[in-house]
């Protein structure tokens, strides 16, 4: 994966992706790769530009990740950037898709003093009791985690959820998400309660400054892999 660098003409970010993914492999065994781009916290308007960007170069733009959640559901830039993609074939790669864990049975007033996802969205915690006795009470109703219906209702939004697992048991409980599906009234009735605190709300600078973050953690992790130092071993 190259990290790609666009201007304000031809760009919608700062920061973009440019994939070699395998397209067939030919008879004599090689493989054939094309390029895809990748974008990252793009609104309606930057990913209408991002795709015509990708038109003139003939790259096409496969994916948009951005936070989706029901923590920003509900807001309108969010849903403005939802149905663009939608409209352009542009898949949604939902980040932060349980809030960093705000979405969870495990949230005790330690890590929510230390919740990077509430400090980004401006959350206050009141604002979170409705929405959290709700997905409380449907995941007891399916006898599911807390995590496993908000990812769930990522999923029934045609959305892909990008989850983060630090133990086993947080691969076990995201992979529970899968082989069932929360009924058309239940996905409403979370849609209801969900917040608007979308970060594509937020002022161009802010969000290019986390996006900024986001890239130096990314480039971080990647050096130190290539030094041999990272945590992912092969499964014996």
């Amino acid at each position: 994966m190259l990290q790609k660098g666009f201007d304000s003409k031809h760009g919608p970010l700062e920061l973009a992706s440019i994939v070699a993914v395998p397209r067939n492999t030919e008879s004599s065994g090689k493989a054939l790769f094309s390029l895809q781009f990748f974008f990252l916290f793009s609104n309606a308007a930057q990913v209408r530009r991002a795709v015509t960007a990708g038109e003139k170069f003939g790259v096409p733009v496969v994916c948009n990740q951005v936070h989706f959640s029901l923590l920003d559901y509900n807001s309108k830039e969010l849903h403005e950037m939802k149905e663009t993609c939608d409209k352009l074939g542009v898949k949604v790669i939902a980040f932060s898709p349980i809030g960093q864990g705000l979405l969870t049975e495990g949230l005790s007033d330690e890590k929510w003093a230390s919740n990077k996802a509430a400090k980004i969205m401006r959350l206050k915690r009141e604002e979170l009791t409705r929405l959290r006795a709700v997905v409380l009470e449907l995941a007891q109703k399916y006898k599911k985690s807390m995590a496993q219906v908000a990812l769930n209702w990522c999923i029934q939004h045609d959305v892909i959820p990008l989850v983060g697992c630090r133990t086993p048991q947080q691969a076990r409980d995201s992979v529970g998400c899968l082989g069932w599906s929360l009924s058309i009234e239940d996905v409403k009735k979370l849609d209801e309660v969900a917040l608007d605190k979308s970060t594509l709300d937020s002022p161009f600078w802010r969000r290019m400054f986390f996006v900024s973050l986001f890239a130096i953690v990314m480039v971080t992790c990647r050096f130190l892999d290539f030094l041999g130092f990272g945590s992912v071993v092969p499964i014996k």
